[in-house]
């Protein structure tokens, strides 16, 4: 694996990573975090069927050109079949924790503490949201208005117990089904009326939709309404939520995976696709933009992870999508 070092993108070693099945990587997530403590950013990075949770520390300025960066071991999860990890802050302490999401629904539901030691080494505390129950998908935020984070995962959610996310199992509550959902499934209030509503995209066929969450039962139990996004890509597997217009308001982005599942996925073979959708939100209705298009297999597609930043300082944000079609950048011209 290698990185690519602005503003001239010179090709810098990083790691090696092992195939996996016929056309995978043993790689579906990576996390900037200055790990050690010192000043620079290392790469925490998650693997499909592997129990080892490693991260690569940054040799610094000077060393780049010199070979692979030092492989520390984080944690052993016990777990494999991950379909994506995540780097979540979800105690609001201002650290973030590390958590898998799993396509194996009898998995364990666990999130990671990292511990930094006084040498700069890290490690990882294991906490148990519940010993079975994880899926495809995920995402964080405060579904009942409590203040709390929350897990969402695409068998419903998990809520945050009143007494912290590390004192206990966590409720379930079986309020949805969410076929493959995307990873992230992005959990905001989207309609202004002061409950969180979820978007997410089906990751392995067609369909991008929002949940809105509506009054609540007396008891509590919330109510949810589907709407449907859009229906015309499949393979929405990852999902960003950023301003790429410059109009103060953020977008939705998302586009076609390209090859999931070794082109055995619904629409494994339609042409390749990355977008943006406007919310209305007078109107209750989405725009649609096109960014790239392509045909299979030739041009950009989202892969498991979508980043947004101004890469060039010309104060637009740009789009980087790695996956089976290559790794590409989408410069924001601003037209």
């Amino acid at each position: 694996e290698f990185w690519y070092q602005a503003p001239d993108f010179k090709q810098r070693p990083l790691r090696k990573i092992l195939p996996f099945g016929a056309d995978y990587m043993q790689n579906n997530s990576e996390h900037l975090y200055d790990m050690d403590g010192d000043g620079d950013l290392d790469v925490l990075s998650g693997a499909f069927t592997l129990k080892n949770v490693d991260w690569f520390e940054n040799p610094g300025e000077g060393n780049y050109a010199k070979g692979l960066w030092s492989v520390h071991q984080l944690v052993d999860t016990g777990t494999g079949y991950n379909e994506a990890t995540f780097l979540h802050d979800i105690d609001g302490d201002g650290t973030p924790e590390f958590i898998e999401n799993s396509w194996n629904p009898k998995n364990p539901m666990q999130i990671f503490r990292l511990v930094r030691a006084e040498d700069g080494s890290v490690s990882a505390s294991k906490h148990v949201v519940s010993k079975s129950g994880n899926g495809h998908g995920m995402g964080f935020g405060d579904l009942n208005g409590d203040g709390r984070r929350d897990i969402v995962f695409q068998s419903g959610w998990y809520e945050q117990p009143s007494s912290g996310p590390f004192s206990g199992t966590w409720e379930y509550h079986h309020d949805f089904d969410l076929p493959h959902a995307s990873c992230p499934i992005l959990i905001l209030d989207l309609n202004k009326d002061g409950r969180n509503d979820l978007i997410w995209s089906d990751g392995h066929s067609y369909g991008l939709y929002w949940q809105e969450q509506l009054t609540p039962q007396a008891d509590g139990t919330i109510i949810w309404r589907q709407h449907l996004i859009d229906k015309s890509f499949s393979q929405g597997h990852s999902l960003a939520w950023d301003d790429v217009d410059n109009d103060g308001h953020n977008e939705l982005i998302t586009g076609k995976r390209y090859y999931a599942h070794s082109g055995n996925d619904a629409g494994a073979h339609d042409d390749m696709t990355i977008q943006y959708y406007k919310w209305v939100t007078e109107t209750g209705t989405w725009t649609k933009h096109i960014i790239s298009t392509a045909p299979a297999g030739e041009g950009p597609g989202i892969g498991l992870q979508i980043r947004v930043h101004d890469l060039d300082g010309d104060g637009l944000k740009d789009i980087v999508v790695p996956g089976k079609s290559g790794t590409h950048i989408l410069w924001n011209e601003g037209k």
